[in-house]
């Protein structure tokens, strides 16, 4: 007589089921909340300048197809060409137009090539409208230095970028 019932096992259930619901109801709103709005307007770019380094892949690479799109000429500043060209490609694949997609060679990890890509940059355009330090490693094993005498990692995120904002 004091046993449990298919009653209980199914007050159970709709429990859960009740608070499930209300978890899952108030987690969307929140993140809702925090998220915020996206930015859909389709801004035109068209007679903008931007340079991305990092263009190659990950953020700097949808930085550059989003700009391309908007009709900017862009300036990809990558470590290396083979990359950099892959990368082209594949924008072009996917909808940008190549004449306005620029490549230049740039080692944040190396002073001069960044004096050399900034020289280069300066040299191929009157002005530069958006600049976008994009490009870092992160989570070297070793403590390596670079020719220049300093950290691998503080070079590229951090004096290469400096260096180079500065040249331009």
């Amino acid at each position: 007589m004091g046993g449990t019932g298919e009653g209980e096992e199914s007050g159970w259930f709709a429990s859960i089921l009740l608070y499930s619901a209300i978890a899952f109801i108030v987690l969307f709103f929140v993140r809702r909340f925090f998220k915020g709005g996206q930015f859909t307007e389709r801004v035109s770019a068209k007679g903008l300048v931007a340079v991305v380094t990092g263009a190659n892949c990950g953020i700097g690479f949808e930085t550059v197809r989003e700009l391309n799109l908007r009709k900017a000429d862009v300036y990809m500043l990558c470590r290396s060409s083979e990359r950099a060209n892959d990368a082209k490609r594949q924008l072009v694949r996917m909808g940008c137009d190549a004449t306005r997609l620029h490549f230049i060679e740039c080692d944040l990890t190396d002073f001069e090539s960044v004096r050399r890509a900034a020289k280069e940059l300066l040299e191929s355009t009157n002005t530069i409208d958006i600049l976008i330090n994009n490009a870092g490693i992160m989570f070297q094993n070793n403590h390596v230095l670079t020719k220049d005498g300093h950290e691998k990692t503080w070079q590229s995120n951090h004096l290469g970028p400096f260096l180079l904002t500065e040249l331009l």
